[in-house]
């Protein structure tokens, strides 16, 4: 099993973003992509990316752009997402915010 992996508040990336396993991500990105398996993305977390491509999706911050899910995604009380969103499944709790398309598909493995 691939331990949690972690980006601190302090951290800056820019360009494009890929990982393995489950990925806290509590800093900022401005960049093309960020792929990977499960992103959890924190409160003070701000996202500006064109496209993120993940199985796992948690929001709890700011993310600008289009997110593709191919399993869940979870909006936290204090997301703000802007941008269009692709998902098998969607938990949104009270509070959260989101502007942009909403499609929810079956995974891709089922017929």
């Amino acid at each position: 099993m691939i331990p949690t992996s972690r980006v601190a508040q302090a951290v800056e990336i820019t360009g494009t973003m890929k990982f393995k396993g489950e990925l806290l991500f509590e800093g900022r990105f401005n960049g093309e992509s960020i792929e990977g398996d499960d992103l959890v993305i924190g409160e003070h977390a701000e996202i500006r990316a064109a496209t993120v491509k993940v199985i796992n999706f948690t929001s709890a911050g700011l993310v600008e752009g289009n997110v593709e899910v191919a399993e869940r995604a979870a909006l936290k009380g204090t997301a703000l997402i802007q941008g269009n969103l692709s998902t098998f499944r969607l938990a949104m709790d009270d509070g959260a915010s989101f502007s942009g398309g909403l499609s929810v598909h079956k995974p891709p493995t089922a017929a």
